[in-house]
């Protein structure tokens, strides 16, 4: 099993379906595009940790 294979399975048995506002959009990862390949990669890990923590705080608020 690869590190993508791993990475997608972690992802599906967390067992939860975000709101498609918890999704990086498509003029987001444009952005990305245009920038260094690890630092893109870095931003995107950030990004995604922050918008997860945000929604996590906002189902606990619910």
């Amino acid at each position: 099993m690869t590190d993508i294979d791993k990475m997608r399975r972690y992802i599906e048995r967390t067992g939860e379906k975000f709101p498609s506002t918890y999704h990086l959009s498509m003029g987001e990862l444009e952005a990305l595009k245009g920038m260094g390949r690890l630092e893109a990669l870095a931003l995107a890990f950030e990004y995604g940790r922050a918008k997860g923590f945000r929604y996590s705080k906002k189902v606990e608020e619910a």
